[in-house]
This record gives structure tokens, sequence and C-alpha cells, in this order.
């Protein structure tokens, strides 16, 4: 026969107070993060099953930024120009000093489509942003109102992708925040870190759709973007961060982008791959330059998201706290058992539904270790960042 005593409920108050405590973990992380979570989810498929407008689209110049990407644009750039688009359109590749063979392979292909131009970054420019000096110059050189920017290193797998941007504009939009899956060279991040990445990836993208999709825009991603030049010149384009190398696609998308100008599309034919050679590198760079830039932007964007991060540590404490005064009775171990099964399950279950839909890697059993973790990332990345923090910076200050 079982002792009464491992299935008491006479314990002291603590051990209750602890057991509500992590309860109260469990429900401010499930109300910050699982609307979050269905609502860009909701958004990818209400995105995929909307209709085509039957016309109006705008003439649109794409904006394709190339740093020794010769090898990729063979392949993006006919992806691009082969759209299937109603309206005219043309390609401007900006070439910011590459010593590849990115200029043949845009010559070459200058042959076959008029409707292709390329420009350069003047060589050796110093005392400014390389990046938003080329965007600007492929801006200038641009023909028509509608502007959508991408990278070189992309890949765009559907012949709709223009229609699916552009659709926004002709409903008189004049942002539009799209969505960039990352991957490998060959397609797959296949580096022993890659589930980190794709974590990571996946809280940042949420994050930033989120506040878009609830009329809050802050930011975009540069690899998929639109915005007219209108607003790009009327904003004295990127007079406000001369002396940052980067924000382009966070922080100008901050100063142009507001809740009714703005729209964002997450349809699987309106996304773009981003090839990255180096993943393991270019995430962590990627993740330092966010940092940096992030300081410029409204804490509110990063202070709710990132108060789960606490709360990961703070309900396992809890439940072990529970669990040890609790002793000998295993009802307070056997609840904070319970209580954390139903909550990781239902946070996986939620988190692999949205990583399906940005075209992420599908994590599970270790979406509760990513996020107990990811403090001690974000730590190790400012510690970087504070050294690092001149590669931010132009020397126009």
């Amino acid at each position: 026969m079982i002792d009464p005593k491992y299935y008491s409920i006479d314990v002291e108050p603590a051990v209750w107070c602890l057991l509500g405590a992590m309860l109260l973990c469990f429900i401010v992380i499930a109300a910050i993060w699982w609307p979050r979570l269905r609502r860009v989810r909701r958004h990818v498929a209400s995105d995929d099953a909307a209709p085509m407008p039957a016309g109006g689209y705008p003439s649109v110049s794409v904006i394709v930024y190339s740093q020794a990407d010769g090898h990729n644009l063979r392949t993006l750039l006919p992806q691009i120009l082969n759209q299937d688009y109603p309206a005219p359109m043309e390609v401007i590749v900006v070439n910011d000093e590459s010593a590849d063979n990115t200029e043949a392979v845009v010559s070459e292909l200058e042959l076959r489509y008029p409707n292709l131009y390329m420009t350069f970054a003047p060589e050796h420019s110093r005392n400014l942003s390389r990046r938003k000096l080329s965007i600007t110059l492929g801006i200038k050189a641009a023909r028509y109102e509608a502007l959508l920017l991408t990278c070189g290193n992309c890949r765009v797998e559907s012949d709709m992708w223009l229609r699916s941007m552009m659709r926004h504009m002709v409903a008189g939009k004049e942002v539009v925040i799209g969505y960039a899956a990352l991957n490998g060279p060959d397609g797959e991040d296949v580096d022993v870190r890659r589930r980190r990445r794709a974590f990571d990836h996946v809280w940042q993208s949420v994050r930033y759709l989120n506040a878009a999709i609830r009329q809050r825009p802050f930011m975009g991603m540069g690899y998929n973007l639109a915005y007219t030049r209108r607003l790009f010149f009327a904003h004295k384009g990127f007079s406000q961060t001369l002396h940052l190398n980067y924000g382009d696609d966070d922080l100008f998308i901050n100063e142009i982008a507001t809740a009714h100008n703005t729209a964002v599309e997450l349809s699987r034919q309106g996304r773009v791959q981003a090839m990255e050679h180096s993943p393991a590198e270019l995430h962590d760079t990627y993740r330092l330059r966010r940092d940096f830039t992030a300081r410029s932007l409204p804490s509110r964007f990063y202070l709710m998201p990132g108060f789960p991060s606490v709360l990961w540590w703070v309900w396992p404490l809890c439940g072990i706290g529970a669990s040890v005064l609790g002793w000998p009775s295993l009802v307070p171990a056997g609840a904070s058992l319970f209580l954390s099964l139903v909550f990781c399950f239902t946070h996986m279950a939620l988190w692999r539904g949205c990583s399906r839909a940005l075209d992420s890697r599908s994590l599970f059993w270790t979406v509760p270790w990513m996020a107990w973790s990811r403090w001690m990332r974000t730590l190790r990345h400012c510690v970087r960042g504070r050294k690092k923090r001149k590669s931010h910076l132009t020397q126009v200050i």
C-alpha cells in the first residue's frame, strides 16, 4: 500500500505559491507568443488564398543589390525578368565593388533582356555606407514609381512574385513588407547549428511581421521589400542614418511606414529564398547588425517579445522549488511535470506550425531548449557587438 504522505496535498503555502508562479509564467508566455505565432500563420494562409487583382498593377523597378553574387545572378535575374507581370517592369543591378564575374554575367543577360540594366557604386568610396549608397544609386536610376528591393544572393521560386508584392500597391499601399527564407548555398542549411539559426530567424520574423500585421510596422527585410520613390525622396533617403553602415531595412522602414500605408505579403508566391554561402558566419553578422541598429528603434518592439526569455528560466526554477519543498509528497512534482508537459507540447506545436508556414526548419523537440538558451546567445552577441561597434559606423559622425 502506498504511504499517504506521498500523495498528500497538505504542503507548505510556499509550495502552492511556487506552483502559482509557474502557472503565471506559462500564462504570460502564452499570452505574448501564442497569438503572434497564430497570427503570422493565419496571415500566410490568408495571403495564399487571396485572389490576384485583375489589373491596375503599377510599373515597377526591381533594384538588385549585388556584392560578389555573379554566380547566383545567372539564376536570379532570369527568374525576375521572366515574371508573369502585366505592367512594365525593369531590373537594375547595382554592382557594389564586386571582384567576381558580376559584370560579365549581367552584360551577357542584357543582350537577351532589354529591360535589364546595371549601375555601379563608386569604387573606393569612404566615410559612408556602401550598401545605402548602392541602393540610393539604384533608386535614382529607376524609371518607375514602385520600387522592389532584393539582393543578388536570393532566388525567386515563383513567377508570381512581382504580382504578389505589387498587388498591395494596387490597393493604394506605399510600403510592402515581404518575407525571405534563409537557406544554405544548395538550398539547405546543413551546419550543426542550423536549428539554432532556424529558431532565431523565426523568432525575429514573427516579431516584426506580427507588428506589421497589427498595423505597427517598424522594420522589414532587405531581401524582399517594396516602397515608392515618392516616400524615399520625401524622407530624403537615408539621410537620418548616414552615420550607420546599415539600417536601410529597419531604421528607414520605421521612418516611412505607418499603419495606413503599409501592407504585409506572406504568400508562398510572394517570398524569396536567401542563399547564404556561409550561414553560420552571416547569421552572427546579421544579428550583430540588427542588435546595433535596434538601439535606435522604439524599445516596445523588443521588450514585450523578449520578456518571455526571462520567464523561460523562472518557471523551471519554480517547478523545482515546489517539488523540493513539497517532498515527500509527490503532488507538487506531479503538478509541475503535468503543467510543463501541457505548456511545452502546445508551444512546440504552435512553433512548428509557424515555422513550416515560413518555410523554415520544422523545429519541435528543440524549441524549449532554444527558448531557454536564447538569452545566453543574446548576451554573447551583446558582448561581441560592443567589441565591433566601429564596424557598424561610418566616419560621418
